[in-house]
């Protein structure tokens, strides 16, 4: 018997939502169960619609916006197997990685994450945009190591309660914000606990890139609530360093440095922004 695992993907997108059960429904395990979170107010009919997408698939419904951790949390609690592998609603996956991520997990592994690779669906790539703004997009850089990141991974959601980790509300998106970072935390509480954690650099799934995050607009956005999100998970400083040499990272010659101070300029604003409101509420 192979190890049963529980797909779950959060999602705030009821229509993208629909389209992902579908793609998930493909991927699943004779012994794997479907899990999804609507994460936003749905009327009856969509309700309905969801729940209709597929035989294999529970839902929950939030009845409300509570952000993407909380969701994430919510399936700790309601899964119905030890394992988790949680996906964005705009990824990918193929058998091969997901029974990948399972073989991990048999071998012991308590947390285990895949490449992540940008699928622009036949778009060009802007001139405002290089390799090393992809992390904006939530994907990995072709030509840099991979690391666990939220769009997919997996872990031992025992290991995770048994170490008291859970994802923080403090970080993730809620609604329309951009907030992020609740993975990377919460992978790095884990593995400060002693928690094996496994990279599949050699193992992708793609991510679907709408138009609409190609614009100069969202990738700032990305880049302010990137910073924001450093200083809500105290890594202000190194966050700031971080992203300058991912940013960097895109090239060399005159468009990747000007790109690079671009996009860490609204990093750097939204830490600026961060601090001004903390030192609003404590003052």
């Amino acid at each position: 018997m192979t190890l049963p695992l529980t797909l779950a993907v959060c999602s705030n997108r009821p229509r993208q939502l629909r389209a992902a059960l579908l793609r998930l429904d493909h991927v699943l395990g004779p012994d794997d169960r479907l899990l999804a979170v609507v994460d936003t107010t749905v009327d009856a009919a969509t309700a309905h619609s969801l729940t209709q997408t597929t035989t294999r698939a529970a839902l929950l419904f939030n009845r409300g916006t509570i952000g993407l951790s909380c969701s994430r949390n919510l399936v700790l609690k309601e899964s119905l197997t030890r394992h988790v592998v949680f996906l964005d609603d705009d990824i990918v996956p193929t058998v091969a990685a997901i029974d990948d991520l399972r073989a991990e997990l048999e071998a012991g592994a308590h947390v285990a994450g895949t490449r992540i690779t940008a699928d622009l669906q036949g778009r060009r790539a802007p001139w405002w945009l290089t390799s090393g703004q992809l992390h904006y997009l939530g994907s990995h850089h072709p030509a840099r190591p991979a690391s666990i990141w939220g769009g997919c991974f997996a872990l031992d959601r025992d290991h995770a309660r048994l170490l008291g980790v859970a994802f923080d509300d403090h970080l993730g998106r809620v609604g329309t914000s951009l907030a992020s970072a609740e993975d990377t935390t919460f992978v790095r509480r884990l593995a400060a606990l002693g928690a094996t954690a496994t990279v599949l650099d050699t193992t992708q799934v793609h991510h679907l890139i709408p138009a609409q995050r190609l614009r100069p607009g969202y990738l700032t956005r990305r880049a302010y609530w990137q910073g924001r999100s450093e200083v809500r998970r105290g890594t202000a400083r190194g966050g700031l360093h971080k992203e300058w040499n991912r940013n960097r990272s895109g090239g060399r010659g005159v468009r990747s440095a000007a790109l690079a101070l671009l996009y860490t300029t609204a990093v750097l604003t939204g830490i600026g922004r961060e601090l001004l409101d903390r030192a609003g509420r404590h003052s």
